[in-house]
Formats: C-alpha cells, sequence, structure tokens
C-alpha cells in the first residue's frame, strides 16, 4: 500500500489508518485459518450482514462487527484495543455519509467478499490486500462525494486512482472518462499516452499482469481466481494476454519464479 501525505485530510488519514490496521488483521487472520483456525464466526457476521442491507443503522453495526471480527481472529496482541480507537476516528462521517455513498447496500455488502473469501481461504497475501483495497476504495467514494481535497484534482491522476482500485471489476474507458475523469473518452485517452506513453488499454493491462505476478508468486491461489481478482471473466483471455507479455503462461511463471519468492 503507497502511503501518501499529499492532500492529506482527516477522512483521508483515518481511513489510510484503518487500511493498515484492517489489512495486517485480514493477513494474520488468514494465516491462522491456513493453521487450521475455524472462520464460522467471521461467515456468520457476513451472512448476517446480507441479511441487514435494508436497515442502515443495523448494517453499519454489522459492518463494524465483520472487521472487528477480522481482529480478533487475528488473535495479535493488543490489535483489537488499537482497532478500537482507530475505527471510533471514522465512525463519525462512515455513519454520516453510508446512505448517501451507498443507496444501495448489497453493493457494500459484496465489497466485503473478497476479504472474507480470502481469510476463509487461509491466503494471507490476498486477504491483506483486499482490506486494504476495500478501504482505499471507500476513501474514493467518499471523497468524491463529498468533495474532500484529498482527492486529485488532475482527471488522469483521478482516473488512475480509481483503476488502481477496482482492478478486479470491468472497466471501460467510457465510464472512467464521463464519470471519474470528467472529460471525453478521447481527452482521456490523449492524457494517457501523453502521460504514461502508452493506451488506456495498455496502462490497465499492465496494471491487471502487475498485480496477477504478485498473486502467482506469493500465494497458492487457482488461476482461474486470480485471473477474475484482476478483472478477467475469461481465463483463458487472461492467459493469451499473460502469456504474450512474459513469454511464458501463467502456470509457467508461477512454478519458475515462486520458489525464489520464498527463498528471498
Amino acid at each position: 500500500m503507497n502511503i501518501s501525505t499529499t492532500n492529506l485530510t482527516p477522512m483521508k488519514a483515518v481511513t489510510q489508518m484503518r487500511a493498515v490496521f484492517d489489512g495486517f488483521a485480514a493477513r494474520y487472520a488468514a494465516a491462522r485459518v491456513a493453521r487450521g483456525a475455524d472462520p464460522r464466526a467471521l461467515l456468520k457476521v457476513f451472512a448476517e450482514m446480507q441479511q441487514s442491507v435494508q436497515d442502515d443503522e443495523h448494517f453499519a453495526e454489522l459492518d463494524r462487527k465483520l472487521h472487528y471480527t477480522i481482529a480478533e481472529l487475528a488473535d495479535v496482541r493488543g490489535l483489537t484495543d488499537v482497532w478500537q480507537v482507530v475505527t471510533r476516528e471514522q465512525d463519525a462521517f462512515r455513519r454520516a455519509t453510508l446512505r448517501e455513498c451507498w443507496p444501495d447496500m448489497n453493493v457494500l455488502f459484496e465489497a466485503h467478499r473478497r476479504i472474507v473469501d480470502a481469510i476463509c481461504a487461509g491466503d494471507p497475501i490476498t486477504a491483506e490486500e483486499a482490506a486494504q483495497a476495500h478501504f482505499d476504495a471507500l476513501w474514493y467514494r467518499l471523497a468524491d462525494l463529498t468533495n474532500d481535497p484529498s482527492l486529485p484534482d488532475d482527471p488522469l491522476a483521478r482516473a488512475c486512482t480509481y483503476l488502481a482500485f477496482h482492478l478486479h471489476e470491468p472497466i471501460r474507458l467510457t465510464f472512467l472518462a464521463q464519470y471519474i475523469a470528467k472529460l471525453s473518452p478521447g481527452h482521456l485517452a490523449r492524457l494517457f499516452r501523453e502521460g504514461h506513453g502508452k493506451s488506456f488499454t495498455e496502462y490497465l493491462r499492465d496494471l491487471r499482469m502487475q498485480r496477477a505476478i504478485k498473486m502467482l508468486i506469493h500465494t497458492r491461489r487457482p488461476i482461474s481466481q486470480i485471473a477474475t481478482s484482476v478483472g478477467y471473466l475469461d481465463c483463458s483471455r487472461f492467459s493469451r494476454h499473460f502469456s504474450k507479455k512474459y513469454g511464458l503462461s501463467p502456470r509457467a511463471y508461477r512454478k519458475r519464479f515462486s520458489g525464489e519468492a520464498s527463498k528471498a
């Protein structure tokens, strides 16, 4: 996770703290599950969240309970105490903007699924990354809807920030231009070429491949799941793009480099 102090507002600072702490908790929770810890308490709260999507107050309480349960599952001395302090700082603006930012609570519920799935699969690297990405995306949503100055003014920077937090989703240039950068698609496409020396499609594909490499080397997740987590609905298409860029299939890349990573 990149911690930036540029335009550091109270909302951004607190959300970044949550990303760090919850990412740490998710990592250790997943590690404990991999060693045999029981994740049923986490799954129970997750199921209760799904049943409460029509009740803002109850959903907010269960949202908080879910992340606290992850911290408990991590079983790191002092973590739940520190987590409580950080969470109290964020609760005020989180509750005040809940319905404004998430008119459909099902969307916010589903945003937690990657974290829960990774923890229950005993995958520490993916669990940590999913928790951090979750809070980064929350910050972006809050900042955009409240005009918080922590959000970059530069349209290309806004677009790139959004992409980094939403790689697991299908993203089109037309959507990114209209709703994120607030430009025409042609103008944004030119900014990508001028700013990064590559097209929007090339930039997005490179981001996805970089994320995929990290998971191939540091996790045991099936390649089909890795493809989905970086925005590919078709695993064979992901494999073709990966092979074209790196000269190895995802499976061969993992076999060659995952051993070296474990020795580093």
